[in-house]
């Protein structure tokens, strides 16, 4: 048995028992259904043929042209967490259990599990991404130890020369930092971040506390910075953004090492970097902080019936060239 679990009473249970990440927050599924209305904040109730009950939150994707019930959690490559009633996560056995209910309730469903929480058997295959971690259950000299002596003489080079890192509660925040999104995307040649400004903006409302924009600053000029959400066990580095002619002072090499201190003064095991697909260099950044990568699944759900119905749209699209 599935159903809905109301906005408001999600955002009580995420008060008593935030999500470990910050992805699978009702804050993050109502700032994205701002920007895209199509989608709606959506936990869903799940009870297993065991009896067990598990909470996934996720957004639900409305059609105009059917009634279908469909599901993605989350979008813009974020992750969802299958968590019991009393916040905890859920087992192995009872995510593919809740998995196996969801897939008869909703005609399709699109899942990115927390790569830090349990993973799932090879029955559920799906495309594969890799995100970098710092493990810091260990403490804050032990992730520090994993740092590369190299990536620690540039922080320190950085501090040297005058580069001070740190969140801002200002409310002009947004706006500095979207300039410096703005500045960083005319780099790689790209007409505008692929952040929206909309987007931001909202995190910042509803986040709170969880939700927080650090600079680098060099004297009066912000030179780097960056958007870092907080779940109850992860600390994740969203977005990043750095003036080039500045890169001499190592503004970034200083920032990720203030956010490593930060997420262990906030108590969560995880400094999450996200993904560098693509990015050789950036994943060799991360490597140097001490991150490894953990790989992790997207997985679809969909009714053999959905299946063929996109076949075939699929195919005609083909035909007609639309």
């Amino acid at each position: 048995m599935i159903e809905r679990v109301d906005l408001a009473a999600w955002q009580r249970f995420d008060a008593a028992h935030p999500a470990p990440t910050f992805f699978a927050r009702p804050a993050w599924a109502v700032s994205v259904a701002e920007v895209y209305d199509s989608l709606t904040p959506c936990l869903l109730r799940i009870q297993t043929r065991e009896r067990e009950t598990v909470l996934l939150p996720a957004m639900e994707q409305r059609e105009r042209s059917f009634p279908l019930r469909r599901f993605v959690a989350f979008p813009l490559g974020a992750y969802t967490c299958f968590l019991r009633e009393d916040g905890s996560a859920a087992s192995r056995e009872t995510i593919e259990s809740a998995m196996r209910e969801l897939s008869r309730f909703a005609h399709s469903a699109s899942l990115v599990p927390w790569p830090l929480g349990p993973g799932l058997s090879r029955d559920y295959a799906g495309r594969e991404h890799r995100t970098a971690v710092v493990d810091l259950s260990g403490g804050l000299e032990a992730a520090l130890r994993g740092v590369d002596g190299c990536y620690r003489r540039m922080a320190g080079q950085a501090e040297r020369r005058g580069v001070e890192c740190a969140p801002s509660s200002a409310s002009g925040a947004a706006d500095a930092y979207y300039e410096l999104l703005r500045e960083s995307a005319k780099r790689w040649n790209i007409p505008e971040p692929v952040e929206r400004r909309k987007l931001i903006d909202a995190l910042v409302r509803h986040g709170g506390n969880d939700v927080e924009i650090w600079f680098a600053r060099a004297g009066d000029r912000a030179v780097a910075g960056g958007v870092v959400f907080y779940g109850s066990q992860e600390l994740f580095f969203w977005s990043a953004a750095m003036l080039v002619e500045f890169g001499r002072l190592r503004p970034s090499n200083a920032l990720n090492l203030a956010l490593l201190r930060a997420g262990s003064a906030r108590g969560v095991r995880w400094f999450n970097l996200g993904s560098s697909e693509g990015l050789p260099g950036v994943a060799r950044f991360k490597k140097d902080l001490g991150a490894h990568e953990i790989a992790y699944r997207e997985i679809e759900l969909a009714r053999p019936a959905l299946r063929i119905a996109r076949g075939v749209r699929g195919a005609l699209g083909a035909l007609t060239g639309s």
